[in-house]
C-alpha cells in the first residue's frame, strides 16, 4: 500500500505525467525490438513504419485541439473514411490529383464546421452526438459506394501520379512535419491556443473573462479537419483504394495514442500537442510489434485494450486532484 501511495503521490507531482509518454516509447521500442528479434528495427520495417504512423499522428495531432476544449469526438475514424471516400469519386471522375486534394480538404472542413457549431449551441452530450454521426457517415458512405466496396484509382480516366515506397515516405513525412510545426505554433505561440487550454481547464471561467466560446470551439474542430483531410488524400495516394472499410481503426487508435502520449482526461491546460505524435509513434510500434510477433487479431486488440486500461488507470491518479470546476 505505501508503495501505491508513493507512485500515485509521485504522478501527482507533474513530473510523471511530463516524461511517461516518452519512457512508454522508449520501451515499446526496446521491448519490441527484443521480442522480434531485431525486425522491428530493420530499415524496411522502420520506413513501413513511418508510412503507417502518418495517418493516425495526422488524426491524433488535429484531436489534441478537440481534446483540448474537452470535447471527445468519436467520428474521427469514419469521416476519415467518407473523405476518402468523396475524394476517391472525384478522383475517378476526372483524374485530377490537385482537385482531389481540394476535396479532401473541404469534406472534412465542412464537416468539422457543422459539429464545431453544433458543440457551441447544442446542449447535448458531444460525445453522444459523435457516436451518433459515426453512423450516420458510414450509412452515407455506403450510400455514395452504392453496388462498389471498393473504390480503384486505377479506373480513373485519366492516369493518377503513383509514387515509389522511398517518394512516398519523404510525402509522409514533409506533410505530418508540417502540419504538426503549424499545430505546436498555434497552440502554444498564439492567443488561439490559450484560449482552447482555457476553455477546456474551466469553462465557466472562460466564459467569465469575456472569450468568444463559439469562435474557440469552431476553430478547434476546423483545426482537426484539417488533418483528418490530409490524412484521407495521403491514404488515396499511397493504397490507391478506398471503400467503406478505409480507416476502420483509425478512431480507436487515436484515441488510445492520445492516453498513451499523455493527453490529460480533462484536458485544459496540462494539453500538450506532443502527445498526438508520441502517441501516434507509440501506438503504431505497438501494433507493428505485436504482428511481426504472429499473434492473431483477437490477441492484438486484447493486449491494445490492456494497454488502455493501465494507462487511464495511472492517469485517474491525478485526474480528480487536477480538474478544475466547470
Amino acid at each position: 500500500m505505501e508503495k501505491l501511495a508513493d507512485l500515485k503521490s509521485y504522478v501527482r507531482s507533474g513530473m510523471f505525467a511530463k516524461i511517461a509518454p516518452y519512457i512508454g516509447l522508449i520501451a515499446s521500442t526496446s521491448v519490441f525490438g527484443l521480442l522480434t528479434g531485431g525486425k522491428l528495427l530493420t530499415w524496411a520495417n522502420l520506413q513501413n513504419l513511418t508510412n503507417q504512423v502518418i495517418i493516425t499522428a495526422l488524426v491524433s495531432i488535429g484531436a489534441v485541439f478537440l481534446f483540448g476544449i474537452g470535447s471527445f469526438d468519436l467520428s474521427l475514424g469514419s469521416l476519415v473514411a467518407m473523405t476518402g471516400v468523396f475524394g476517391g469519386v472525384v478522383a475517378i471522375q476526372t483524374g485530377n490529383l490537385a482537385l482531389v486534394f481540394l476535396v479532401c480538404l473541404v469534406v472534412p472542413i465542412v464537416a468539422g464546421l457543422i459539429k464545431g457549431l453544433f458543440n457551441a449551441f447544442v446542449e447535448v452530450p458531444f460525445f453522444i452526438f459523435t457516436i451518433i454521426l459515426a453512423v450516420v457517415i458510414n450509412a452515407f458512405v455506403l450510400v455514395i459506394l452504392g453496388k462498389e466496396t471498393t473504390l480503384y484509382l486505377d479506373n480513373a480516366v485519366r492516369a493518377i501520379p503513383t509514387f515509389n515506397f522511398t517518394q512516398m515516405t519523404a510525402i509522409n513525412v514533409l506533410v505530418l512535419g508540417g502540419y504538426f510545426l503549424a499545430c505546436l505554433f498555434i497552440f502554444n505561440h498564439t492567443p488561439m491556443g490559450i484560449e482552447v487550454k482555457m476553455l477546456g481547464g474551466n469553462q465557466k471561467a472562460a466564459r467569465q473573462t469575456g472569450l468568444n466560446l463559439t469562435r474557440i470551439r469552431v476553430f478547434a474542430f476546423l483545426i482537426s479537419a484539417v488533418g483528418i483531410g490530409l490524412a484521407a488524400f495521403l491514404i488515396l495516394i499511397r493504397v490507391r483504394t478506398v471503400g467503406y472499410s478505409t480507416a476502420v481503426s483509425t478512431g480507436n487508435d487515436v484515441m488510445v495514442a492520445l492516453v498513451l502520449g499523455g493527453m490529460p482526461i480533462s484536458g485544459g491546460p496540462k494539453t500538450r500537442i506532443a502527445a498526438g505524435l508520441v502517441g501516434a509513434a507509440t501506438i503504431t510500434i505497438l501494433n507493428s510489434g505485436l504482428a511481426i510477433m504472429g499473434l492473431s487479431a483477437g490477441i492484438i486488440q486484447l493486449v491494445r485494450g490492456l494497454v488502455f486500461i493501465v494507462v487511464v488507470w495511472v492517469a485517474s491518479f491525478s485526474y480528480r486532484t487536477k480538474l478544475l470546476p466547470r
